[in-house]
């Protein structure tokens, strides 16, 4: 069974944003792609970006609660600041 592609909302684009603003990360070094992935997905791109793919398995608050958690795991020195 292939899982179904959903776009993300407004709404929770901007909250991905507002958690990355959080981290002093600009705006513009972060990618979010507006279909969501089978399993999602944070990670530094080779542009120095951080893109970060929502999940269409998981329920999106839940999902949004454990990418703080993700990204202070992470070395985000390298991105711009905002």
């Amino acid at each position: 069974m292939v899982a179904q592609l959903v776009a993300l909302c407004p709404e929770h684009v901007l909250r991905v944003l507002e958690l990355t603003d959080s981290f002093n990360i600009h705006r513009e070094a972060v990618v979010v792609p507006l279909l969501t992935e089978e399993k999602g997905s944070v990670r530094l791109l080779p542009d120095g970006k951080l893109r970060i793919a929502c999940p269409n398995t998981l329920e999106f608050d839940e999902w949004v609660s454990d990418l703080r958690g993700q990204l202070q795991k992470m070395d985000l020195s390298k991105l711009r600041k905002s």
